[in-house]
């Protein structure tokens, strides 16, 4: 192969298949949409920039809906993706749009749905992880953890957590500073692209 040659394919690199599953695609499109998100969010906090706390919550609905229709993932687990799911998924995106576009009239709703949907999501996936090893009938593997495994748990463990928090903010309007609101939304995002990152390892 010439110089030449190798310019052109390193040039040309960009335009090659991408070799990334429809489930890391996913989270790697809530992912960056989680993290502009929370960086919008500090400069409203400090009063830069107007806000629209329907548009979070309609933009939050939709990332919800997204997964749900393509992949089946839900709050409290990753189901089938049946009709029924992407039906559900259909009333999310349109109650986000909804909000979107005629603020003031789905806020509290939505506000709640969120909420409840984020702590008992994280609540449910933590329980299952967890409880079965504790009470000793969890599926221990006879030798060490995979380091790929072992982050992988890791990862979503803390997912699950900052879940349960941005919930608990939801619920409960000035619990803690929007500036710590707006943090947790960028890791959030920012554990979704590690998360995407060791899938597509593993993958």
């Amino acid at each position: 192969m010439t110089p030449d040659d190798s310019q052109t394919q390193s040039g040309f690199r960009i335009f090659r298949d991408a070799s990334v599953s429809l489930p890391v695609a996913t989270i790697l499109v809530v992912a960056t949409l989680l993290v502009l998100l929370g960086l919008l969010l500090f400069p409203v906090n400090l009063g830069a920039i107007p806000f629209s706390p329907d548009g979070q919550l309609g933009l939050l609905m939709v990332i919800m809906a997204i997964q749900m229709m393509a992949l089946g993932e839900t709050p409290v687990g990753q189901y089938t993706r049946s009709w029924l799911m992407v039906l559900i998924g259909a009333v999310f995106a349109a109650l986000g749009v909804v909000a979107c576009i005629v603020p003031g009239v789905l806020t509290d709703l939505l506000r709640v749905l969120l909420g409840l949907l984020n702590i008992v999501g994280g609540g449910v996936l933590l329980a299952g992880r967890f409880l079965p090893v504790l009470r000793g009938g969890g599926d221990l593997p006879a030798g060490p953890i995979p380091p790929a495994l072992k982050k992988l748990l890791v990862t979503q463990t803390v997912l699950n957590l900052v879940a349960i928090a941005f919930g608990v903010s939801m619920l409960v309007p000035g619990l803690v500073s929007g500036m710590v609101i707006a943090g947790v939304v960028v890791v959030n995002g920012l554990l979704l692209f590690a998360l995407a990152g060791i899938l597509m390892g593993i993958e």
